[in-house]
């Protein structure tokens, strides 16, 4: 790997003489000259193992994207679209709006997610590098200032049931939680694939307390401050999958696990509103606190094997709670029935397989940490969002992906889903290993650091 030759000329040293010469003085140095030399052959291995030699992502050869992938959102996006359409007189009853004016609101918001999700896809890769933690911490910014808005009563935060989770920007609300799992997605990612490459991905000082003090942080202001269990549970999804991709020890993972599970139900103790979601589920709870779920169990069996039918949801009337958003899947049971829901779980499935393969089939692995990542975001709102709806789990207020009402939430689970549809051109055109996918370095890597300090 290293040539042992020394160039003649003047201010230029082959690789073996750089890492090879000892300190001349304990500044040169810090008095370390193994860990230096170490510093100085991982900071090799990052350029060799994510990036070329300009300084750009390492990338595979440009082929033809997924475009299965592409035919399973567009069906996906459209069949909420139409379930939505379908109970507008629902929607708009004892309402200002015309049905006419949401249609066109909600068809402008699907048309501006869609060529989110083509513009994402067309973007060079390098930018989500360069700029991930810029939008991480935008978006985590945001995320902060929201409830301390609402705390002064100022009109842009858009506050409901002592929750502000919203800004009020007049023509439309935005949720900036969405753009958090974005910029967690893209900051994590990059942290991950450098710790991996340098090998110090099991680092407790370089890596893992860094990454829980930044999780911690994250979850104090969506869980805590904006009391938001569900997009927190989403949040951990992100990150965990990413963990099992990076190659974190399950000694580690099982730590972390723990400690997240932890803080979950100790979150779970301190707000009265999450226990009585405890209690309904169970079948402890007041009447109503059992009303949503019940309501939602309702519309799934009234909808039988074959369903009421496009358009004849009793339920959307005034009686489920979240009609087209948290409980959609409700609604979609109750007019399409059990082969229906049936058809909408096979599609999530196979929209989620076909993410998941990308892992398998990219080498680069911070383009594989924003595949898992997107893979964590999409699944943990689909098991939760059905699993709540018929009742495995608690209820947790959180959207089915692509099908549910929501224009944020819409719109950034596009762009993520069109950076892997981006990443989808440079995948190897064989499946990678299971050691070369969890490798975090080359095993070259090591045999040359024994190597030098054995010649010391």
């Amino acid at each position: 790997m290293f040539n042992n030759s020394r160039k003649s000329s003047a201010g230029h040293h082959s690789s073996r003489s750089d890492f090879s010469r000892k300190p001349t003085t304990a500044r040169d140095w810090t008095g370390n000259s193994a860990g230096a030399r170490r510093a100085k052959l991982a900071a090799r291995e990052i350029s060799s193992t994510l990036f070329d030699q300009t300084g750009e992502l390492k990338l595979g050869r440009k082929h033809r994207p997924d475009y299965l992938m592409v035919i399973l959102v567009i069906a996906l996006a459209l069949t909420g679209l139409v379930v939505v359409f379908s109970i507008l007189p629902a929607l708009t009853l004892g309402s200002d709006s015309s049905a006419a004016a949401y249609m066109w609101k909600q068809g402008g918001l699907l048309a501006i997610a869609i060529v989110g999700f083509f513009v994402a896809g067309q973007i060079p890769l390098d930018f989500w590098r360069k700029w991930g933690s810029r939008i991480f911490v935008l978006a985590l910014f945001l995320c902060l200032i929201l409830p301390l808005m609402g705390m002064v009563h100022l009109g842009l935060a858009n506050c409901s049931l002592g929750a502000c989770r919203w800004f009020n920007l007049g023509f439309a609300s935005f949720q900036p939680a969405e753009l958090l799992k974005l910029g967690l997605v893209l900051f994590i990612s990059s942290f991950l694939a450098i710790r991996a490459a340098a090998g110090e991905i099991n680092s407790a000082r370089k890596t893992l307390l860094p990454l829980g003090v930044a999780v911690l942080a994250v979850l104090f202001i969506i869980v805590i401050l904006q009391k938001d269990l569900g997009t927190g549970l989403a949040l951990t999804a992100i990150v965990l999958t990413q963990m099992i991709v990076a190659g974190i020890k399950w000694r580690n993972f099982a730590i972390a696990l723990g400690a997240l599970g932890g803080l979950g139900v100790a979150s779970i103790i301190v707000a009265p509103h999450r226990i009585a979601r405890i209690a309904t589920f169970f079948g402890t709870g007041t009447a109503a606190q059992d009303y949503h779920i019940n309501q939602a169990l309702i519309a799934l069996g009234s909808g039988g094997l074959g369903g009421r039918g496009l358009g004849q949801s009793v339920q959307a009337y005034g009686w489920l709670p979240e009609a087209v958003s948290d409980s959609i899947f409700a609604v979609f049971g109750e007019m399409f029935g059990f082969i229906g829901v049936m058809i909408l779980i096979a599609a999530f499935a196979a929209l989620l397989k076909r993410i998941l393969d990308k892992i398998d089939y990219t080498e680069n692995l911070y383009l594989r940490l924003i595949v898992a990542g997107v893979f964590g975001w999409v699944a943990a709102h689909v098991l939760l969002n059905i699993g709540a709806m018929t009742h495995i789990i608690p209820l947790t207020g959180i959207t089915l992906p692509l099908v549910s009402l929501g224009g944020t939430s819409m719109l950034f689970i596009m762009i993520a889903l069109g950076i892997v549809f981006a990443i989808s051109r440079y995948t190897q055109h064989r499946k990678l290993g299971h050691e070369e996918i969890l490798s975090s370095r080359p095993p070259r890597f090591s045999r040359n650091i024994s190597r030098n300090e054995r010649g010391r």
